[in-house]
């Protein structure tokens, strides 16, 4: 018993707390405003000590500025709660994400993989294609998880048939991987970004997408050219293909990507729940399914499917949960500091000072965006923070320009200051697997994408924004 009562588990306990309210909420009409936020507030206390220097000190201010500003128009009871878990569906969604992991795990889907890479995927050019696509596709649904799952599979073919393997990896990896934070449903920048701005995952899902795509298209365009890629495969690359690949496998992960945004939009459009909800309820619902699924395909072998079962569910209590929930006090911090300000006279004071300075910049507003959001990512800001802060200021000023095409900005600089910051996540995973420097990933080898990207797809979001 005392094994079982540590610190770890306490956490990842009050973490399933959170998600249980959640899901309870959605059925039952009970307010669990009170009993969510001191949950919140435990898994800050608790769970701060996890996070870097420089997320704990972000943590920290936004949050005391968060009470500070709700203080200036009266602060209760119930609006503390009301701030300290205005965010905390992101966790849960998040959370509900990391399951995805269980049913690609007992289906060996990574196997499947990499063996219809060895038989059908030669040459540099074709295996830079298929990398981006599988990083982007397992993105949607594993979110940081995806990075170690391509890189450990694909690792070793990557490098039979490219010599400068680590520039290979790096730039498909990150530029894929942070392509999809675009639009993935697992992904937390589009729901911070569509809470800030009040625009709906629903009506953001399709100009993300699309942009998404036009990165990908310029990710390997801008690439083709480098002196790797025109290297042949060798035979040795070449696997005979004596085995059929199970194609079946690669099918059912396009399906339950199909399936999740399916639900999700279905939930959606009969108004089950908001947006962020709806995502997390298909999710949920969409891995049960799969599971099912898999236990009626290995109904033969019952034991080994349940013993992968439990060795799957094992893995996503300790590994799973604590991914999902990684940046899980910050979301506190920053949602009782979203919330706080919107309800603070210091929005009003501030829209009256500010309104005339942005509205000199007109439609030059959306360019500034994101290079601001990147140019405080560089110094160690994280870009969930300055995203926050950026977008609901600008949306205190009630400007004239289109919520869409704010929040489209907003998401095209994140992607950037994603790619570009060596202090972001996703930099320093791959920069550690694949032992380079993070600046090297970031600045040295993905800069001139990052500023391409940027150019090209803040055209093109201007221009889906009068479409939508």
């Amino acid at each position: 018993m005392r094994r079982f009562i540590n610190k770890e588990n306490i956490y990842h306990g009050l973490i399933m707390g959170l998600v249980v309210i959640q899901l309870l909420s959605l059925v039952l009409s009970i307010d669990f405003t009170l009993l969510d936020s001191i949950i919140a507030l435990s898994v800050l206390i608790l769970g701060i000590k996890n996070l870097s220097r420089s997320f704990q000190i972000a943590t920290l201010i936004f949050f005391i500025a968060g009470i500070l500003l709700l203080s200036t128009t009266g602060i209760t009871i119930h609006s503390t709660g009301l701030a300290i878990k205005s965010m905390v569906n992101i966790v849960v969604l998040l959370v509900i994400m990391q399951l995805f992991l269980i049913p690609v795990t007992v289906g060996n889907y990574q196997a499947a993989v990499e063996e219809f890479m060895q038989k059908h995927v030669h040459g540099p050019k074709a295996t830079y294609t298929f990398v981006m696509l599988v990083t982007h596709l397992l993105s949607s649904i594993l979110s940081m998880g995806t990075v170690a799952i391509v890189l450990s599979i694909l690792g070793d073919s990557i490098k039979r048939q490219v010599k400068d393997s680590a520039r290979f990896s790096a730039t498909s990896v990150t530029r894929a991987f942070t392509l999809g934070t675009l639009w993935a449903p697992g992904a937390a920048t589009i729901f911070l970004i569509s809470t800030v701005t009040g625009v709906g995952w629903s009506k953001l899902f399709i100009p993300c997408l699309l942009l998404g795509i036009v990165g990908l298209i310029l990710a390997y365009v801008m690439e083709r050219n480098q002196s790797y890629m025109k290297e042949k495969p060798s035979e040795s690359t070449i696997v005979s293909q004596t085995k059929l690949v199970d194609h079946a496998s690669l099918v059912s992960l396009v399906l339950a990507v199909v399936a999740l945004l399916t639900l999700s939009f279905i939930f959606m459009e009969v108004k089950v729940a908001s947006s962020m909800d709806s995502v997390t309820l298909a999710g949920l619902l969409t891995v049960i399914i799969w599971i099912i699924l898999l236990s009626q395909r290995h109904s033969q072998n019952n034991l080994r499917f349940k013993s992968s079962l439990k060795k799957a569910a094992v893995s996503y209590w300790h590994h799973g949960i604590g991914s999902g929930a990684a940046l899980a006090p910050f979301f506190v911090g920053i949602g009782t500091f979203t919330y706080g300000f919107q309800h603070s006279s210091v929005i009003i004071k501030l829209t009256s000072v500010l309104s005339p300075v942005f509205a000199r910049f007109g439609w030059l507003l959306v360019v500034l965006i994101p290079i601001i959001v990147v140019i405080v990512s560089l110094i160690g800001i994280h870009p969930l923070a300055s995203v926050a802060l950026i977008g609901k200021v600008i949306m205190a000023m009630h400007l004239t320009l289109s919520p869409l095409l704010i929040a489209l900005s907003l998401n095209i600089g994140s992607v950037a200051a994603y790619m570009l910051s060596p202090f972001a996540g996703i930099v320093m995973i791959v920069a550690t697997i694949l032992n380079v420097k993070p600046t090297q990933v970031s600045i040295r080898w993905n800069w001139k994408f990052c500023l391409a990207f940027m150019v090209v797809d803040l055209v093109f979001a201007s221009v889906l924004s009068f479409i939508f």
